[in-house]
């Protein structure tokens, strides 16, 4: 009775797994380690992006007094995740980036170190540049299509993403 009863279960969970898993839906391209010059794990990033084919990172920067830098990552031509980084003045804290950048309804989580928001998380790392007349750097990280809450994902996905990228920044040390 017991064997069956496990049987059962297993079959049902097979079952919800393969009807998950439409020819549509599989996941056909991988996901790079370094993305934009940031080392993060592709588990982090991977688990931020639908199912798809085709996977491409594109970096760019806006021009002016103080640039704006960009990393998307498109699946399918389509950009799923992008993240923005911002150069801030002293004290910029992340609930003030994300109020910035017009993004209401944000929570801070890990003690104000991070805000986030439905679709949005931000954060702010010390990054002492006099060119840019900036003390911090702030980091938007952007889920086209989330997929539920996507809160803890986002900001274990920023945590590496920033931590990893700011070691490349321009910041007196």
């Amino acid at each position: 009775m017991i064997r069956a009863g496990r049987v059962t279960v297993l079959g049902a969970l097979v079952g919800l797994m393969l009807s998950g898993c439409s020819a549509g839906e599989k996941t056909n391209y991988t996901v790079p380690l370094d993305l934009c010059g940031a080392n993060v794990a592709s588990r982090l990033t991977s688990a931020l992006l639908p199912a798809g084919d085709r996977l491409q990172v594109k970096q760019s920067q806006s021009g002016g007094p103080s640039p704006r830098q960009f990393c998307d990552v498109l699946v399918d031509g389509d950009i799923e995740l992008a993240v923005e980084g911002v150069w801030r003045p002293s004290g910029t804290t992340a609930k003030q980036a994300a109020s910035k950048e017009l993004t209401f309804e944000t929570r801070s989580t890990d003690d104000g170190r991070f805000a986030l928001s439905d679709d949005k998380a931000f954060t702010v790392v010390d990054c002492a540049n006099t060119e840019y007349k900036a003390e911090k750097f702030s980091f938007e990280v952007t889920v086209s299509h989330p997929d539920g809450d996507v809160g803890e994902r986002m900001q274990r996905f920023l945590a590496a993403f920033a931590e990893s990228y700011a070691k490349k920044l321009p910041c007196r040390r």
